[in-house]
């Protein structure tokens, strides 16, 4: 299964919840490859982890497929070609709503964005993660934008609602 973690902007929790997801599901005893399609810097990643960006997202997720039982990819902040191939090809997406900042114009383009790639991938699942205090209401005004999507109680319960079953 494929899970991307997308957010509008820079956001602290993305690459957070990408690691947390990868390493949980490491535990489960599955073969787990942690992507970075993100065009942002950040502290190296855990190993595994590759680092892909651009057109060479959708070849290389197609190729490591094969390979790994799970890849959890930290797609770009920004509507980018790498995020749009993460998304499509995404069994689950997951968005940590705390980039959205309670603002309109930015809950606006994720939802686009995301609803854009559900017309290639319609049996696309989100869940959106709040994850800070007061961040609640952004995740609620993201759900209401996004029919069928999940709301997860918070980081904590992350894990079940994105590979339940």
């Amino acid at each position: 299964m494929i899970v991307t973690v997308v957010s509008e902007g820079a956001c602290d929790a993305k690459l957070a919840l990408a690691e947390r997801l990868a390493a949980q599901r490491t535990l489960s005893g599955r073969k787990v490859l942690l992507v970075d399609a993100d065009s942002q810097p950040h502290p190296p990643l855990p190993q595994p982890a590759r680092t892909v960006c651009g057109k060479g997202v959708e070849a290389e997720l197609e190729n490591l497929g094969m390979r790994f039982q799970d890849i959890v990819v930290d797609a770009d902040g920004r509507d980018s070609l790498g995020s749009r191939a993460a998304l499509i090809a995404a069994g689950v997406v997951v968005v940590p709503s705390d980039a959205l900042q309670g603002d309109p114009a930015r809950t606006a383009r994720l939802a686009e964005r995301i609803g854009n790639a559900r017309l290639f991938n319609p049996g696309l699942r989100i869940v959106i993660v709040p994850c800070g205090s007061g961040d609640a209401h952004a995740a609620i005004a993201l759900h209401a934008r996004l029919p069928g999507a999940e709301l997860a109680a918070g980081a904590d319960t992350l894990y079940a609602s994105v590979f339940r079953g």
